[in-house]
């Protein structure tokens, strides 16, 4: 008897020697919402679904186009996390 055979389209997340899975969205995501909460400002509900959007299709957010009114405390929360977490996407 021969060894056990692995289903047709193997690892779906194999990778390379020293490659490793990007987590920046992710990391972005809750940098966000945490300073969200420390700004007392409301997380944007068109980040939001560009977020989810992301998620589904496993792609990253390019680009932040937002007509939502976000004030001050919102900006801050955003570039504080993109710069938290070093974003590389856009």
């Amino acid at each position: 008897m021969g060894g056990k055979k692995k289903a047709a389209g193997g690892d779906k997340k194999k990778k390379k020697e020293g490659d490793e899975e990007d987590k920046s969205m992710e990391d972005f995501w809750k940098a966000y919402k945490k300073k969200c909460v420390e700004y007392g400002c409301d997380v944007s509900k068109k980040l939001k679904g560009d977020y989810d959007t992301a998620m589904e299709d496993a792609t990253e957010i390019k680009k932040f186009h937002n007509w939502e009114e976000l004030g001050w405390p919102g900006v801050k929360a955003m570039t504080e996390a993109l710069k938290q977490v070093g974003y590389p996407h856009c």
